[in-house]
């Protein structure tokens, strides 16, 4: 009975050991295949480039017309006449007293046009990719030094720009669509000699697995953000009544702040239930948009709601820079395969175009130039 028992309890231990061995065996094979993919996501490619490089152009977009819709009302609202705001004697703003966003801030009262012309300067070059790692260092201070003069004027997009400033600095948002592209191709068969040379031309100058982990971990960065936004926003929403009883769109329509077009708010709140179904959906899809990018037709389906949400909110509530800055950020999501396929049509149709304006039209013969008879007509 003994030899029994120590010879069951035996096999019972080495079946638990093999088991153990076979399962602990399965865990590292599962986490060197995890690693294994998660090292070439980062170092293999660099992603979302064609994306990043319409981040890039939206967003000089957008900090030029900002500069540019504040030039009439510059000195009223950011210089010497802003002394209603009382941010000159105790600016609120937390960058204000920061070097060097300091020197923009206390330049503001008699230079704020000549900041505005070097914003609207170094947003252009920022928007065509010109040295784009170069001007974003201008840019980013001349951009949060003057979101600092008046904090009163301000969206929600500037909160959100001064964290994707930094992280688009460390990614390769010139490598397409771009002049630094198109400098990179003209000095390939030159690239230079010297690091300086090489940077100076777009060549590069570093590994190519060290900027495509950087890149790739800015990507993350600015996905992770626009998650968190997206998500938390949501969730804010639900706690209120007027958003799960499906009538929150309505209220900021008809306010004098938001209302920029009271007719068209009128009519696209006129319908009930088309006012319930764009608040319900504004919800629901804000809080599970996490989730949708994970399968391509939800995502699909994900941000072209969000895109008519902010299109809404650019026309509707009078916000047009704060929803050009989501929407640049938006195109992060999508396939790079998808801009280039979408950049093909556009040449070809684009091709096709020009070669109907070029091709002659046929020139009729003679046979043809004469009236045809008509057969059994009487005379």
């Amino acid at each position: 009975m003994i030899r029994t028992s120590a010879a069951f309890l035996g096999r019972t231990l080495r079946f638990v050991a093999d088991l153990a061995r076979r399962f602990s065996a399965l865990l590292i094979g599962v986490a060197g295949a995890l690693y294994s993919s998660l090292e070439n996501w980062l170092t293999g490619a660099k992603h979302a480039r064609y994306g990043l490089a319409i981040a890039r152009f939206l967003l000089g977009v957008m900090f030029v017309g900002t500069a540019l819709t504040n030039l009439p009302t510059a000195m009223y609202t950011f210089g010497a006449g802003s002394a209603w705001t009382g941010q000159q004697a105790a600016p609120t703003s937390s960058f204000a007293p920061l070097w060097p966003f300091s020197v923009v801030f206390d330049a503001s009262p008699n230079a704020i046009v000549l900041i505005l012309w070097l914003l609207i300067v170094c947003g252009v070059c920022f928007a065509i990719g010109y040295r784009t790692r170069l001007i974003m260092v201008p840019l980013f201070v001349l951009w949060i030094g003057f979101l600092s003069i008046n904090p009163v004027v301000q969206d929600q997009s500037d909160n959100l720009s001064r964290i994707v400033m930094i992280a688009i600095l460390f990614t390769a948002s010139s490598d397409v669509w771009s002049v630094d592209a198109w400098r990179r191709t003209r000095y390939a068969s030159n690239p230079g000699r010297g690091f300086l040379v090489r940077w100076w031309r777009f060549q590069p100058v570093l590994p190519s697995w060290m900027t495509a982990l950087s890149h790739n971990i800015a990507v993350i960065v600015i996905g992770a953000q626009l998650c968190m936004i997206y998500a938390s926003g949501g969730l804010f929403k639900a706690q209120g009544a007027p958003w799960y009883e499906g009538y929150a769109v309505y209220n900021p329509l008809q306010t004098a702040q938001f209302g920029t077009w009271p007719e068209l708010s009128d009519l696209v709140t006129a319908w009930g239930p088309m006012v319930a179904l764009a608040t319900v959906m504004s919800v629901l899809v804000q809080v599970s948009f996490p989730l949708l990018l994970l399968r391509r037709g939800t995502r699909i389906f994900g941000l072209s709601v969000i895109l008519i949400f902010h299109v809404s909110i650019a026309v509707l509530m009078g916000l047009p820079w704060f929803s050009l800055a989501m929407v640049a950020l938006d195109a992060v999501f999508i396939r790079d395969i998808t801009f280039q396929q979408i950049a093909r049509a556009i040449r070809r149709s684009w091709q096709r175009a020009r070669r109907r304006e070029e091709t002659p039209p046929a020139v009729p013969s003679d046979a043809e130039r004469q009236e045809p008879t008509l057969v059994g007509a009487s005379a």
